[in-house]
């Protein structure tokens, strides 16, 4: 009836709105089971569809999308972690995408590109849950790799508790108000019957601090890694560069609160136009405008550019309404960068990573309070520099992933010598 939709739209609105509510509640009538209202309304738990594997012992993450925008970040460090532990134990790897269709190409480039060796061959199958899903290959001694609550979930209802490794790096409790995904959430993440790894110990910090059972009692943190090859200072000019990490689509990155404050701080005559050049970054970045003062607007950057702009930054302006500190203010700060960043909870109490990170109250003033004195450190080449040389980085993902993969090893020898 697609074609009556043209004449629908010539009707009165509020004859519009009546038929509207009338199919609204008509649909509402019909039985439904709670199966089906569930499913209809987290599309994303529907159980992770499971088959008897037939080939050797394999490292499988399950997670939503490797495509290559979103190899940034989170996803890029569980493939890593994913390659890490499969190379460890000489383990095949396979990669479940529950949403988009990807090949392995971007994820061949991202461990290239971050210096973790992964020499075998990399399976990508798609699973999405649904009827036509044939399901993903197991063995009883697979290891799995959530990277997300929904997932942990959806996981769990198929795959032994014992099997189930969540790499945690968020507290995603934080992403909804009060509801059901809330509560779901809060639930993942105090299963006391399988295994976390927790991306740095400020968010483990943070978790034990709130009591939240699941990493607090069986988890295990690590400190990301920023590959030398990758990050570090470049060259720069005369003129001087701000970076601001521009998310509007992210709530947990404050992008009304980080304009505002820019706002405060152009007006004030902070980064005049002759000095430096002002970058915003990020995903659906909007046009802002602010009198007399060009923006130049970088939407969703590959990797290259997106590092090749971290090493020509002098001073980096980056939001984060978490406890976990974040990726642009450690690559930043790698990359030879001044930094201002935000407190909360246990992150800002005690210098962290780099004394080149300047940790700022969220108050529009503070946060001014801030850009002033990254600027002055940001031009004080030599206190700067210093500081980038004394910063506590870890520079190879073997470093940084030496512990879980300890922990992971003695897991599964305790679980041979005591089977279930």
């Amino acid at each position: 009836m697609t074609f009556l939709r043209p004449m629908f739209g010539l009707l009165p609105v509020d004859l519009q709105r009546s038929i509207r509510q009338t199919v609204q509640r008509r649909r509402a009538a019909r039985p439904q089971t709670v199966d089906v209202l569930t499913s209809k309304a987290f599309p994303n738990l529907r159980p992770l569809k499971i088959v008897p594997a037939l080939a050797g012992p394999c490292v499988t993450m399950v997670t939503d999308s490797v495509a290559p925008g979103q190899l940034m970040g989170g996803v890029g460090t569980a493939v890593l972690l994913a390659a890490s532990i499969a190379h460890a134990r000489n383990w095949r790897l396979r990669i479940v995408v529950r949403e988009f269709r990807c090949d392995d190409l971007a994820v061949r480039t991202l461990l290239a590109l971050q210096k973790v060796v992964f020499d075998g061959p990399i399976e990508i199958i798609f699973s999405d849950g649904s009827s036509s899903d044939p399901g993903v290959p197991l063995n009883t001694d697979d290891l799995v790799i959530t990277t997300s609550w929904w997932g942990t979930w959806s996981t769990r209802r198929t795959v032994p508790a014992r099997q189930i490794v969540y790499l945690l790096q968020e507290d995603e409790r934080m992403f909804y108000a009060g509801g059901d995904q809330h509560l779901l959430c809060d639930e993942t993440l105090n299963d006391l019957e399988i295994r976390y790894v927790v991306n740095s110990t400020l968010l483990m910090t943070h978790f034990q601090a709130t009591a939240t059972l699941g990493p607090a009692n069986h988890g295990i943190a690590f400190e990301p890694a920023f590959p030398d090859t990758i990050y570090y200072p470049e060259a720069r000019g005369a003129r001087r560069n701000l970076v601001f990490y521009a998310r509007p689509d992210h709530p947990r990155n404050l992008f009304l609160r980080g304009i505002e404050a820019l706002d405060f701080a152009f007006a004030a005559g902070l980064f005049p136009a002759t000095q430096w050049d002002v970058h915003f970054f990020g995903v659906n970045v909007p046009q802002v405008t602010f009198p007399g003062r060009p923006i130049q607007v970088h939407n969703t950057l590959p990797w290259h550019d997106y590092a090749a702009l971290m090493r020509r930054a002098d001073l980096g302006f980056s939001l984060m309404y978490t406890p976990h500190p974040s990726y642009p203010p450690l690559d930043l700060a790698a990359s030879g960068a001044v930094v201002v960043t935000n407190r909360f909870g246990p992150k800002g109490e005690t210098a962290q990573y780099c004394d080149n990170i300047i940790y700022s109250p969220l108050a529009v003033e503070a946060l001014v309070e801030g850009l002033i004195k990254g600027i002055a450190r940001a031009e004080d080449t030599p206190s700067r520099h210093a500081a980038y040389e004394r910063a506590d980085l870890n520079r190879d993902w073997a470093t940084s992933f030496a512990p879980v993969l300890t922990a992971l090893a003695d897991d599964a020898a305790i679980a041979v010598s005591h089977p279930a």
